[in-house]
C-alpha cells in the first residue's frame, strides 16, 4: 500500500501510509514510527459510535478512548481545554503522545492540543473523513475557530504519523463524501494530469463509497499535498496555492455560522468564485468538474449574511492591506497568488453562490 515520506526543512517527518484496514494495525504503526510513551486517544463521539468495537479493541495500547461530540461550530479553545485537561489526568509525559481519530476538526484540535501541551508532545492524525484524509490530516496546520472567523488561532505542528484507511469512509454519509471530493478536485485543478483524468472518470463511483476507486484519488490528493508542503512547511509560499477555494469558502462558513455548509461544500463553491475571475483558457473543462460536485444545501445568502462573507474576507489570514489574497488559476495545473479587489470578490462571491 502507498507509503509517503514528508521530510520537512524543520527537521520534522511525516510518514503518511494509505491502506485499508489500517486502524486495526494503529498499535504496531505507532510503534514503528519509534512512539513508545504513554498515548492519549482523542475521536470523534460519532466515529465511536460506528466504530465502537474497533476502537475499544485499541485501548490495551492506548488507553480509554475520549469521544467528544465535535462540530465546525464547537471548533473551539474550550475544546483543546477539555482536550489537555484529560491528557494531564493521564500523566502523559513529554515521552508521550496523542492519537487523533477522526475528521478535521477532531484532527485539528486534537493536533493543537498536542502542540501546546506540555509545549508540544508527538501526535499521530488518523483521518476518518475523506475531507480529512486529503486536507486536514497531513501538513501540521492545526486550529480552532473564533468568533470573526474560521482557524485565526492555531500552530504548525507536524504529525509523526497519517494513517489513511479508505475502508473507513464507507460509514460516511453520502454528503460528507462529497464534501471531501471537493477538496480532490481542488488538488485535480492544481495538479492537472492523471488525478484530474481519475476525477473526471471516476467522481461519481468514489462518492457511491467504494474503497478500490477512493484509493487512487487519496493516494494523488496526498501526493501533491504532501509535495507542497514539503518544500513549503509553513505557508510562505506555494502552500498557499492549497487555499484554491477557500477564500470564498472560509467566508460563507463564517458569514453562516458554519451552519449551512460543510466545510467541503463551502470548498466547491468557492471554487466556482475562484474560477470565475480566473483568467485561464481552459475554464468551461475546470468549471464542468466542479459543477458536478453535490452541493446538498441550499446556496441562497441574505443581504446580511452576503454583507458578512464579504466582512469576513477582508478578516482572512492572507488578506493584505485592503486587497483579498486569492488563489487563481492562468491554466489547469498553474495557479497563481493575486491580490484581488473588493469589486472582483464580489464577483466571486456572486458566481459561487449562482448555482
Amino acid at each position: 500500500m502507498p507509503t509517503i515520506e514528508v521530510p520537512f526543512a524543520s527537521g520534522a517527518k511525516t510518514t503518511c501510509l494509505i491502506e485499508r484496514g489500517a486502524l486495526a494495525r494503529l498499535p504496531e504503526l505507532c510503534a514503528a514510527a519509534g512512539l513508545s510513551g504513554t498515548a492519549g486517544l482523542i475521536c470523534d463521539a460519532r466515529l465511536f459510535s460506528l466504530q465502537r468495537d474497533a476502537l475499544l479493541s485499541l485501548q490495551p495500547a492506548f488507553g480509554d478512548v475520549l469521544a467528544r461530540p465535535l462540530s465546525e461550530a464547537r471548533k473551539s479553545l474550550a475544546e483543546v481545554e477539555t482536550m489537555c485537561e484529560v491528557l494531564s489526568a493521564r500523566g502523559i509525559q513529554r515521552d508521550g503522545f496523542v492519537v487523533a481519530v477522526g475528521g478535521g476538526v477532531l484532527t485539528d484540535l486534537a493536533g493543537l492540543a498536542a502542540a501546546l501541551y506540555l509545549r508540544g508532545v508527538p501526535w499521530v492524525s488518523v483521518p476518518t473523513t475523506l475531507l480529512a484524509q486529503v486536507d486536514a490530516g497531513l501538513g501540521g496546520k492545526t486550529g480552532a475557530n473564533l468568533r470573526a472567523g474560521k482557524n485565526l488561532v492555531g500552530a504548525f505542528h507536524q504529525p509523526r504519523l497519517v494513517v489513511c484507511d479508505p475502508d473507513l469512509l464507507v460509514t460516511l454519509p453520502l454528503r460528507e463524501r462529497w464534501s471531501g471530493l471537493a477538496e480532490v478536485v481542488k488538488c485535480a485543478l492544481l495538479e492537472g494530469g492523471a488525478l484530474l483524468e481519475r476525477c473526471e472518470q471516476d467522481l461519481e463511483k468514489a462518492a457511491a463509497g467504494d474503497p478500490q476507486m477512493l484509493l487512487p484519488l487519496i493516494e494523488g490528493a496526498v501526493r501533491l499535498k504532501a509535495r507542497v508542503v514539503a518544500g513549503d512547511e509553513r505557508e510562505g509560499g506555494a502552500r498557499a496555492f492549497l487555499n484554491f477555494g477557500h477564500t470564498v469558502g472560509h467566508a460563507l462558513e463564517a458569514a453562516t455560522l458554519y451552519a449551512q455548509f460543510t466545510h467541503g461544500e463551502a470548498v466547491a463553491l468557492g471554487l466556482r468564485g475562484a474560477l470565475a475571475i480566473s483568467p485561464l483558457a481552459d475554464r468551461e473543462r475546470a468549471l464542468s468538474l466542479v459543477q458536478r460536485l453535490l452541493v446538498a444545501v441550499d446556496c441562497k445568502l441574505n443581504a446580511a449574511q452576503r454583507e458578512a462573507a464579504l466582512q469576513a474576507m477582508t478578516r482572512d489570514k492572507k488578506a493584505r492591506a485592503g486587497q483579498v489574497r486569492f488563489v487563481l488559476l492562468d491554466g489547469i495545473g498553474a495557479p497563481r497568488l493575486a491580490e484581488v479587489s473588493p469589486k472582483d470578490c464580489l464577483a466571486a462571491l456572486t458566481a459561487a453562490l449562482a448555482g
